[in-house]
């Protein structure tokens, strides 16, 4: 339901939002019915499908701050989620372990460390603000840390023959820092179009987007010793 400047073909456009415009309306007659559309990119549907009358209710859905963070990261660490057996010791227990696991979880997505920096936006008034990865964190982003950090647990008891390894929060952080780095939920470029896409800025205030790229580690310096002349 793109808008026509959109739309690849204009005849297509033309054709199928006012046919979708049709069967919408065409549902008032009905009872008891609620008809629910979703985007993430609502600045790309055609107007005439927002129009008042049509869409009784616009509700925008912002990006997870730390709490509810909190209880999506709760969804994917499972009490079932198997937990290393050191974390499950030193914390007493394996709820208590679980919870420490998503306050780690946590403390990583939003920390404010240099390494957290992820993009600096120029506004038009002058003003520069650095957004960190928590600025950016989605469920979906959330998810694929999870994901990574049990991929890691596995590969790790797999490699040292343990069959009742579990999660750490290492992996946690660990992972983090490999879904940002790796930006495949971001776009590749620097393009301000692009990006404005997933920031929660008006597009007319924004002059310049720029990523913060991750710093390549160095390789740890040889020193070759001098000895002594004989």
């Amino acid at each position: 339901m793109g808008t026509r400047r959109s739309m690849r073909s204009h005849n297509i456009s033309n054709t199928v939002v006012p046919m979708f415009c049709t069967e919408m309306d065409g549902i008032e007659s009905l009872h008891d019915v609620v008809l629910i559309l979703a985007s993430n990119r609502h600045d790309l549907i055609d107007p005439a499908v927002l129009r008042p009358g049509r869409i009784d209710r616009k509700i925008k859905v912002a990006r997870p701050n730390h709490e509810a963070a909190g209880d999506i990261l709760g969804i994917y660490l499972k009490p079932e989620l198997p937990i290393d057996r050191a974390e499950v010791e030193q914390h007493g227990g394996e709820a208590a372990a679980r919870e420490v696991l998503i306050q780690e979880g946590l403390d990583e997505l939003f920390s404010k460390g240099e390494e957290a920096r992820f993009l600096e936006v120029s506004l038009r008034s002058g003003r520069q603000e650095v957004l960190y990865r928590g600025d950016l964190t989605s469920g979906a982003i959330i998810a694929s840390v999870v994901s990574r950090a049990k991929e890691m647990a596995i590969k790790r008891a797999i490699a040292e023959e343990d069959p009742e390894g579990g999660i750490r929060a290492e992996d946690l952080r660990r992972a983090t820092r490999a879904e940002y780095r790796e930006n495949e939920v971001f776009p590749p470029s620097d393009s301000v179009e692009d990006w404005l896409k997933l920031l929660d800025y008006e597009p007319e205030n924004v002059v310049r987007v720029i990523p913060v790229r991750p710093q390549p580690e160095k390789a740890p310096e040889k020193r070759v010793g001098q000895g002594s002349a004989g």
